[in-house]
């Protein structure tokens, strides 16, 4: 057992990269963690997860749980009993049709198709930013790449108000084209980039730039989205450069705190092999409300300093 224990605790590798930034890889779990000094950050759950007890039909891979708070509380949730596949912040879809089949990567308990880890492309620090980017493939009946998934998060430092994390997803079917969709149910047209919250931001505000909403929404255009507790909050900010920009959304603080910008929503999109499609956001973590988490502010320094903005230097 003593051996058994040195094996394990030898592939659990913790690389410092630069400064406080490090990152921690359990390949036993299947996860890797970014860590800034002694605090996390989130974790990358890049090989198959399943909670105990559940049918392995639930198991997925390739999503961000947890993402933490700058106290170090956790701000996400997986496999609630409500939704069991919700999974953190998870990129999917209700609407998949492919190989002349219609499938889904959203309820994957339901699905013959979902995404698989491939390989690291980079994980490494330039200047005070981490950047972790990953190539995902989307297999059907765990044998055919259909499509072919590539995942890059840029992660910032914490300043006193918030934590920024940019997330960028490009999509390119493989063999033949791919359509996507959101969900028809209820005119709702949820897919894409959700983040499904722990029960800390159950009954948070919400809020947009159009301002305070009062009740659940989806369908509506919004350019971002909040969740705030006094204490904490997370915003998602959709680029300007994101298709169909501003996106539809749907947001709730009922039952729990979702945040979905919605694409393509009600529309069909269809990805060709050739053609990658382009899906860039921003994630806030900040402290306190809107107003003291400086939420506007935020999303105008996103504008203007964005890593996916071409007049960047970083992207050039």
């Amino acid at each position: 057992m003593k051996h058994l224990y040195i094996l394990i605790m030898s592939l659990i590798i913790p690389v410092i990269l630069s400064g406080q930034m490090a990152f921690i890889d359990d390949p036993e779990r299947g996860t890797l963690t970014i860590k800034d000094g002694d605090k996390n950050i989130l974790t990358y759950c890049y090989g198959d997860q399943l909670k105990e007890g559940l049918d392995p039909k639930y198991t997925r891979s390739c999503y961000i749980h947890p993402l933490y708070s700058l106290e170090g509380k956790i701000l996400t949730q997986v496999f609630p009993p409500d939704h069991l596949h919700h999974s953190g912040i998870f990129w999917t879809w209700p609407v998949v049709k492919t190989r002349g089949q219609e499938t889904q990567t959203w309820h994957v308990h339901l699905s013959s198709l979902r995404q698989y880890f491939k390989r690291w492309i980079k994980r490494e620090a330039e200047g005070n930013t981490f950047i972790l980017s990953v190539e995902n493939v989307w297999k059907l009946s765990e044998k055919e790449v259909v499509a072919n998934e590539k995942l890059t998060l840029f992660i910032h430092p914490a300043d006193n108000h918030g934590r920024t994390i940019d997330l960028e997803i490009i999509l390119e079917a493989i063999g033949g084209p791919m359509e996507l969709k959101g969900t028809s149910e209820g005119n709702k047209g949820y897919g894409g980039l959700c983040l499904r919250s722990s029960p800390l931001l159950t009954g948070a505000s919400m809020t947009t730039d159009a301002g305070q909403l009062q009740e659940d929404t989806t369908n509506a255009r919004f350019r971002w989205a909040d969740l705030s507790t006094d204490e904490l909050g997370i915003s998602i900010f959709v680029s300007p450069d994101h298709p169909d920009f501003p996106t539809t959304w749907l947001i709730r603080n009922s039952y729990a705190g979702i945040i979905n910008p919605s694409w393509p929503g009600l529309e069909h999109f269809v990805l060709h092999p050739g053609k990658p499609m382009c899906l860039c956001y921003r994630i806030y973590v900040h402290r306190g409300n809107v107003e003291s988490g400086q939420v506007f502010k935020a999303y105008d320094n996103f504008l203007q300093a964005s890593p996916f903005n071409k007049n960047n230097p970083k992207m050039k």
